[in-house]
Formats: structure tokens, C-alpha cells, sequence
């Protein structure tokens, strides 16, 4: 009996098949805070369904895949239905603006974690550590508004040298909104786009850049 020839997936099909909640970046999130112990909740009403939400320090926490959300480090733009793509990435982008402008609307700080952070776990919960001691222990206030923080690394660029995609504000946490052409972000990229439209997450200001070669 001849079997049947496995069919060729789209990148839509395949995509549309990625897991919304629940995905593997978010589970290893949540098992390694829970060993640390660090209590949260998965489920709320707040605005964009957070994926972990810390009531006592109002912190709801995302945790963004770089293809999905814009990452200026990692995305990779594909190379067919351009402009489907292109849409999809800056209404994306601009969702989780307009969630984070309402989380803090109500008193909460939208907390995101790139996909590619978790790479780096331990680091990942020593951030946590400091970002919930100083929301729920130490008394400090903090403005409402204030980043997630965002540490430099080799990864991103070289030692000293600060990264091509930092806002004019000064902020590192922004978003990539749209290319000129198919190409990776990622470090060390043969095919790389040669500009970039990018949001910044503080100030929300768009502005362009050349990617670092």
C-alpha cells in the first residue's frame, strides 16, 4: 500500500497553528518564578489576558515571542505575502501599546519579556527579583510608567557600544514596526533589511534606523 505524500505547509498555516496561551517560552517562565517563590496569578479581567499577573506589586507580565511582537534583535521578515505580513506586525505592535496605555490607566505596570530573554533564566529571575523587592518591599516609589529593564549584552552588540535601535529618548525597550525588504535582524545575518521604522515603548515616538551591519 503506497502512502500519501505529506503536503507542504504554508508559513500562514503554520503559523496560524502556534498556541496563543500556554505556549513553551511562557510555561518555562511560570515553573522556574514558582521554584523561585514567587506566587502569581495566570488568570485576570485586565486589559491583553497577561500571561502572569503579580496582584500585591500590580504587575502584569507578558511574555513575547520576537516574531509576533516586533523584537529589534531577533525579527525576521518573511520573504512571501509581504504585505499580509507587514500589516499583521504593525497591528500587533500596535495592540500591545494600546494594552500597556490602559494597564497603567489602571494602576498596573505592563511588564514584557522577550522570547529570547528566557535564554538567559537565571539572569531573567534576578531582574524579577529586583523589579517585584522594589515594587512590594523596599517602599520606593516608582513611576508608574517605568520600564522593564533592559540590560546590554554581547549578544546584542558589541562590548561598549551602544545598540543601533536606541530610541532618541534614550530608551532601549522599542519595537520594530516595519522593513524595507525581507531580511533577519538576528546578529550575524547574511540577508539584513536596510531600514528599520521603529516605536519606543516610553515615549512612543516612531523613528528610523539603519540596522548595525
Amino acid at each position: 500500500m503506497s502512502r500519501a505524500l505529506p503536503q507542504k505547509v504554508s508559513r500562514s498555516e503554520n503559523m496560524s497553528r502556534i498556541r496563543r496561551r500556554d505556549t513553551r517560552p511562557e510555561i518555562l517562565l511560570r515553573k522556574t518564578l514558582w521554584r523561585a517563590g514567587y506566587r502569581y496569578r495566570l488568570r485576570s479581567d485586565l486589559p491583553g489576558s497577561p500571561d502572569l499577573v503579580f496582584p500585591r506589586a500590580r504587575l502584569a507580565v507578558f511574555v513575547d515571542g520576537c516574531f509576533w511582537h516586533g523584537c529589534p534583535i531577533h525579527y525576521s521578515a518573511p520573504s512571501t505575502r509581504r504585505d499580509f505580513w507587514a500589516a499583521k506586525l504593525r497591528r500587533n505592535v500596535e495592540h500591545d501599546l494600546g494594552v500597556d496605555d490602559s494597564l497603567r490607566d489602571l494602576g498596573w505596570r505592563p511588564c514584557h519579556v522577550w522570547q529570547h530573554e528566557l535564554k538567559d533564566i537565571d539572569d531573567l529571575v534576578r531582574r524579577f527579583t529586583e523589579l517585584l523587592h522594589t515594587l512590594t518591599c523596599s517602599g520606593k516609589e516608582i513611576p508608574i510608567g517605568s520600564e522593564w529593564p533592559v540590560e546590554p549584552r554581547a549578544i546584542y552588540d558589541a562590548p561598549g557600544d551602544f545598540p543601533w535601535y536606541r530610541c532618541p529618548c534614550g530608551s532601549e525597550n522599542v519595537r520594530v514596526l516595519a522593513v524595507t525588504e525581507p531580511g533577519s535582524l538576528r546578529p550575524k545575518a547574511k540577508k539584513r533589511p536596510t531600514w528599520v521604522e521603529l516605536v519606543c515603548t516610553r515615549c512612543c515616538g516612531d523613528f528610523e534606523r539603519a540596522p548595525k551591519k
